[in-house]
């Protein structure tokens, strides 16, 4: 009798429910609670864009392509609904300005929107509502995998106060929408290949395609799934191989029509994600702390500082010595997935290591050939922390309810250990501004703040997408009496004498250059972290 046999005989005592309903409902609290808070950061109002019908193109022409000074109200235009745009023009926006995005979630976000309105709050709740989806789609895939409900109420319990579900639940991207479909996706192929019917194969097909749809990593995932076929001797056959292999050609063609856009609008895409892609992180060992850093922020996460800034300032400091217990814990834990993984026969259990390591390596190797970093960020990489959650919930349960298990009392402190953690972290989370994903969220804020104790604040911003991205989220921030000054990308610019207080975002440009040579300005730089100056004109 293998394990997956003997848990499969066992079902939940009412403790066990009683204690997943209470999380679960902790979870469905923090996913909605305090959606307006946090900052509306830079992606976000990208998405904000995408929903108002405005191109990126048709910003950089009617705002940043001239040197003038206008209310920072003007970009209200840009961040919400426009009546006379519909779904039409936001398609045209991820065309033209951001194809490499699919547009299932952002059709949606704008179906949303004309019902519930365009606020952070009420943008954000879509995100939330989709999030809930992910509770029944691991609930039925860890059924398929081990034959266990058992398993099924510990993944459940362990997703409901996962901090990194109930980041992405509550942030106005694709992100959660494609967590969920991964799930479906992979309980539908499994179901597909117990059934063999030409129903349950249509229904993984349709599920590759929303997939598709969602995210391109989709592919990466698709590809693990058949790994998966052609490794397990179980389903090694030519009928699987080939209904798979239909399946997968039926979503393609679905999704022929927006890689035919991708491809034409290939260099719009690669431009963008260069912004993202390009490698911050050079030593091979830096690269290593991360994964395991953020491989443990899966289960515990009290938004510390940037990963790189403690990994480059290691000492023995509070925040310091924590980060590093969490790289050493991660490392032992990792090492034990693989042990088990060697040792245990369990279907499951090749399929969820197959699930996440194919991903990761495809992006690692990727990063390994290019330069980038798409491996080390946590919305490049979900599928590998979903099957980390979803191990860790298997592990757990084999060895807290297996009958005549020598180790029940350890394992049943580690899984209250990952609880506590998760709470701890939800907490973290609900009481929070922006979190550590959120890039250079924190800083957003202590900038509109400053701004915002000024009498007559004036931003200047040039024509470059991250410039306009930071103008965007700042508007959001600022009050009305914030004035913002356009300037062409590279130009010289001449500041208007009625504004004492001048600020701008740059780390090295032309205008940096400019205004350090120019003597009669005097420049203080107040956050270097991400380069926020303060202007001003000397007395003469």
């Amino acid at each position: 009798m293998n394990n997956s046999t003997i848990l499969a005989q066992k079902y939940p005592s009412t403790w066990l429910k009683i204690i997943v309903v209470s999380l679960l409902i902790l979870g469905i609290f923090f996913r909605f609670s305090h959606l307006g808070q946090k900052i509306y950061w830079f992606d976000e109002t990208f998405t904000s864009l995408a929903i108002s019908g405005h191109t990126l193109a048709e910003v950089k022409e009617e705002v940043f392509n001239h040197e003038s000074v206008i209310p920072i109200t003007t970009l209200d235009q840009y961040q919400h609904l426009n009546p006379e745009r519909g779904i039409a023009d936001t398609m045209n926006y991820l065309i033209t300005s951001d194809p490499q995005h699919p547009p299932l979630y952002y059709v949606m976000a704008r179906l949303w929107v004309q019902i519930f309105g365009d606020s952070p709050t009420e943008i954000r709740s879509l995100s939330a509502l989709i999030s809930l989806l992910i509770f029944p789609c691991v609930y039925w895939l860890c059924i398929e995998l081990f034959n266990s409900p058992i398993v099924a109420w510990v993944a459940l319990g362990l997703i409901a106060i996962s901090p990194l579900e109930i980041f992405f639940a509550q942030e106005a991207r694709q992100y959660g929408l494609w967590m969920v479909i991964i799930l479906l996706s992979s309980a539908s192929l499994l179901r597909a290949m117990r059934k063999e019917t030409i129903l349950s194969w249509g229904i993984y097909s349709l599920t590759l395609t929303l997939g598709l749809y969602t995210h391109l990593f989709m592919i990466l995932v698709a590809i693990a799934q058949g790994v998966y076929i052609l490794v397990n001797p179980q389903f090694r056959n030519l009928k699987t191989l080939r209904n798979y292999l239909l399946a997968g050609i039926g979503a393609f063609l679905f999704f022929l029509p927006w890689l035919i856009i991708l491809i034409n609008n290939i260099h719009t895409a690669l431009q963008l994600n260069l912004l993202w892609s390009e490698s911050i992180i050079n030593n091979p060992f830096e690269r290593i702390a991360l994964f395991f850093i953020r491989g443990s922020r899966t289960f515990f996460d009290i938004n510390l500082a940037s990963d790189n800034w403690l990994i480059k300032n290691i000492s023995l400091e509070g925040p310091i010595v924590s980060t590093i217990i969490l790289i050493v814990l991660s490392f032992c834990f990792i090492l034990y997935l693989l042990y088990f993984w060697t040792k245990n026969n369990s279907k499951g259990i090749l399929f969820v290591g197959i699930l996440g390591t194919i991903p990761f390596l495809c992006l690692l190797i990727c990063d390994l050939l290019f330069g980038g970093s798409l491996a080390i960020h946590p919305r490049y990489t979900l599928p590998l922390y979903l099957s980390l959650q979803i191990a860790v919930a298997y592990i757990c349960s084999y060895h807290i309810f297996r009958e005549n298990s020598k180790t029940k009392g350890l394992w049943a402190v580690i899984l209250s250990g990952f609880i506590i953690a998760g709470m701890i972290s939800s907490v973290t989370f609900f009481n929070a501004q922006s979190w550590w994903t959120e890039v250079r969220g924190s800083y957003f804020i202590k900038m509109a703040q400053t701004m915002n104790e000024n009498e007559q604040p004036l931003l200047i911003s040039e024509n470059c997408n991250i410039c306009i991205g930071a103008s965007l989220t700042l508007s959001r921030r600022l009050d009305s009496k914030a004035h913002l000054l356009t300037i062409p990308l590279n130009e010289p610019v001449t500041f208007p004498l009625n504004y004492s207080n001048v600020f701008f975002v740059d780390r090295d440009s032309n205008l940096l250059h400019q205004l350090q040579q120019d003597t009669s300005y005097s420049l203080t730089l107040i956050d270097p972290s991400i380069g926020f100056w303060v202007i001003k004109k000397k007395s003469t």
